[in-house]
C-alpha cells in the first residue's frame, strides 16, 4: 500500500464527500515537548485539556507516536468537528492565558491538518468506541489517479464489512494540500501489540471475497497509482486528554 497527493485533480472525485451537510472531521497537529520539562509539560497540558477540551467538538485526545522520525512526539486530535465549529472554539483570554502556560514547555508545534472521514470507505464495528492503539497509513496519489485508488479502498472496506471484523477501518482525506504527501489516511484501530504476532487473515479474506490472486493484482495497481506510502503507529494517552471517554 502507498500514499496520496491532494490537489485540484481530487476535487471531482471528492465533491460528494465535501458537499455533505454533516461529516466527521478532526484537527490534528504534532507537539514536541521539551525533553528537560516533561513533567511540567504533562501537568500543564493535562490541566488545559481537562478545563477547555473535555467535551463537544472541542474535545481533545492526545496520542503518542511510537515509530518513525516523530517517535516520542505527541499528536493533538480535536473533534469530531466541522469547520463551522472552529469559529466557536475556545479563544477567549482565559483560554489563551492557560495555553500560554503550556507553550514554554514545547519545542515545536507542526503539521496542523484537517482530516475528513469518507463514510463510504470506512468501517465501524458494532459497539466500537475507542481503541488504545492505532495504525495509520498515509498515501500520496499520482495526478489523475484518484478514481483508481478509491476503487481499491472500496475493495478493502468490503472485506471489513463482509467479515465483520472487531477492528475499525476509517479512511480520511486531508482537506488542504500542504505539500507533505499525506493526502489520504487509512486508520486501523487495535487493542494490543500482540496483534502483529498473529497470523494475518486479511489477505486470505481479501482473496476469498475478490478471487484468487486478487490481492497481488490490487497491490500492483496500488503501486501504479500512488507515489509512496508511510506508516505511523500511535498510542492513546488518556491522562493527557480532555476526557477518558474519547
Amino acid at each position: 500500500m502507498k500514499k496520496l497527493l491532494f490537489s485540484i485533480v481530487f476535487v471531482p472525485a471528492c465533491l460528494m464527500i465535501y458537499g455533505q451537510d454533516s461529516y466527521i472531521m478532526y484537527e490534528t497537529m504534532y507537539i514536541k515537548p521539551r525533553s528537560d520539562k516533561n513533567k511540567e509539560f504533562n501537568e500543564a497540558l493535562a490541566a488545559h485539556n481537562k478545563k477547555f477540551h473535555a467535551e463537544g467538538p472541542d474535545k481533545v485526545a492526545i496520542q503518542q507516536v511510537a515509530n518513525g522520525s516523530r517517535a516520542g512526539q505527541l499528536v493533538w486530535v480535536m473533534g469530531p468537528l466541522t469547520f463551522t465549529d472552529l469559529d466557536s472554539r475556545p479563544s477567549d483570554e482565559a483560554h489563551l492565558d492557560d495555553w500560554n502556560a503550556v507553550m514554554p514547555y514545547i519545542d515545536e508545534v507542526a503539521e496542523v491538518e484537517y482530516w475528513r472521514m469518507d463514510p463510504d470507505l470506512s468501517y465501524t464495528p458494532e459497539g466500537w468506541n475507542y481503541t488504545p492503539k492505532i495504525h495509520i497509513r498515509y498515501w500520496e496519489l499520482k495526478h489523475g489517479k484518484s478514481d483508481e485508488f478509491i476503487e481499491i479502498m472500496k475493495k478493502i472496506v468490503e472485506v471489513f464489512r463482509t467479515k465483520e471484523y472487531d477492528y475499525s477501518w476509517h479512511v480520511y482525506w486531508n482537506y488542504f494540500q500542504t505539500g507533505n504527501g499525506r493526502d489520504i489516511a487509512g486508520v486501523f484501530g487495535f487493542d494490543k501489540w500482540a496483534f502483529y504476532d498473529e497470523d494475518p487473515v486479511f489477505f486470505k479474506d481479501f482473496e476469498a471475497i475478490h478471487g484468487e490472486g486478487s490481492w497481488e493484482e490490487t497491490f500492483e495497481i496500488m503501486t501504479q497509482v500512488t507515489v509512496e506510502m508511510t506508516e505511523e503507529l500511535r498510542e492513546q494517552i488518556p491522562e493527557l486528554s480532555g476526557s477518558a471517554d474519547w
